[in-house]
């Protein structure tokens, strides 16, 4: 019997060549939601890696020891709280366990989202609620808290909103995910007209996406994969380090002027003609 071949996709092949910026982020704390893992933890370490101290709001538990060790292996502090952002009152306890631990905060990156596939005329009411719960509203929560904070203790800040390029194109089968990522769009945009005159950014940094825990199953079908990979511009989908490295920028006094926007990091997808093919 033959065996199987093994395809590699382009995107697990390529190994990117990304290196930090020492103490750019130094003297901050960030407090990243959904940061125990994929996208969010490849964020937490870039932010420890340039010298932010960083705390994490996830909801899974199982990933928050690793997490920490290795942003304390880098000599930075970590403070991890079991958090669902959908809850509000959990939210603010969060909030206030992060200021009782490190007196302030300067970054807020919301990245704690979910995804259910399926077509918006086919969407279940329980999973519009929850897609848009977790995705949007506990966005919404934490930009409020963190955003009031940073008002009202003058410092300048930059909240940094992870949304998709589903923030900007509609997408098949990700009906509800396209709504809840595209209201995201506007609270950062919102946020960005209102808190701005207070010193604080407020951006969308809208990625393709990369291999996570989220969709690596899905991903890991030779199929599926090339198919994707052949409509972005770039041949492949980012690495959740190069998504961390824009955050990190987003985060940095580099940043300091862009307020409002969306960066979009999407190897070329949302220009290609590919795009619904």
């Amino acid at each position: 019997m033959e065996a199987k071949k093994i395809v590699i996709s382009n995107t697990e092949k390529y190994k990117p060549k990304i290196t930090p910026t020492p103490d750019r982020l130094k003297g901050k704390v960030a407090l990243i939601t959904g940061g125990a893992k994929g996208i969010g933890r490849a964020i937490a370490l870039r932010f420890a890696q340039e010298g932010a101290d960083i705390a994490i709001a996830d909801i899974c538990t199982a990933s928050m020891p690793s997490a920490e060790k290795e942003i304390r292996a880098l000599g930075r502090e970590c403070l991890v709280q079991q958090t669902d952002v959908a809850d509000r009152e959990n939210v603010k306890r969060t909030v206030q366990t992060v200021l009782d631990y490190f007196s302030n905060i300067d970054i807020l990156v919301n990245n704690a989202g979910i995804i259910v596939f399926g077509s918006i005329m086919e969407c279940a009411p329980e999973d519009w609620k929850r897609m848009l719960d977790v995705d949007l509203t506990g966005a919404l929560h934490c930009t409020q808290i963190v955003g009031q904070h940073m008002q009202q203790h003058s410092r300048a800040g930059r909240l940094i909103h992870i949304g998709s390029t589903a923030s900007l194109l509609p997408t098949a089968q990700q009906g509800a995910y396209c709504v809840a990522k595209a209201g995201l769009r506007m609270v950062s945009r919102m946020a960005a007209m209102e808190l701005g005159p207070y010193g604080i950014t407020s951006n969308l940094l809208c990625p393709e996406g990369a291999i996570t825990d989220m969709n690596r199953e899905l991903l890991s079908d030779p199929e599926v994969m090339g198919k994707l990979e052949s409509k972005i511009l770039a041949g492949r989908l980012a690495t959740a380090e190069e998504i961390a490295a824009s955050a990190a920028f987003l985060a940095s006094d580099e940043a300091a002027y862009i307020n409002g926007a969306e960066l979009v990091h999407d190897g070329g997808i949302t220009i290609s003609p590919l795009w619904w093919r």
